[in-house]
């Protein structure tokens, strides 16, 4: 082999090793955007206490959190608080219904969501730990049955 071949060779490996780490960066690059302020939703109610916990089972997933209703009990027009700072609202979560709701929807106060996992996060996912439903403004808030999968890793 010549050493002109040679060096047209490694020319055309290392353009094409240049491009895959290019498109890799914009691939990664195009992620959740974690903060925004149009987002922003209410602080959370420091003033309702936990009444309880219902036997509905919070698991969270890399990039969703999944909401088991294991009750006999329809909740409607109600916000689902992540760590006492993450909120989103869900329309109704129907008596043995299994919804799942993605992280990424979940804002607090600054419009700023938690860090979801998944093969392309550029940071450690965020650990969703207490999980409550405010059912209004003034009744007590209820806590839900946190399952961490086995595979976690908080």
């Amino acid at each position: 082999m010549s050493a002109r071949t040679r060096d047209h060779r490694w020319r055309a490996c290392a353009t094409a090793a240049a491009s895959v780490l290019a498109l890799l960066g914009a691939v990664a690059g195009c992620g959740t955007v974690l903060y925004d302020p149009a987002l922003a939703t209410s602080a959370y109610p420091d003033t309702l206490a936990q009444e309880r916990v219902v036997q509905i089972q919070a698991v969270p997933r890399e990039l969703t959190l999944d909401l088991v209703n294991a009750t006999n009990i329809d909740y409607r027009d109600i916000d689902i608080w992540v760590n006492r700072r993450f909120m989103q609202h869900v329309p109704v979560l129907a008596a043995g219904q299994t919804i799942e709701l993605q992280i990424d929807k979940f804002r607090d106060v600054w419009g700023q969501c938690p860090q979801p996992g998944g093969f392309w996060r550029t940071r450690k996912p965020t650990p969703l730990v207490l999980v409550q439903i405010q059912r209004d403004a003034t009744s007590p808030m209820l806590g839900l049955v946190t399952v961490v999968p086995e595979g976690a890793r908080y």
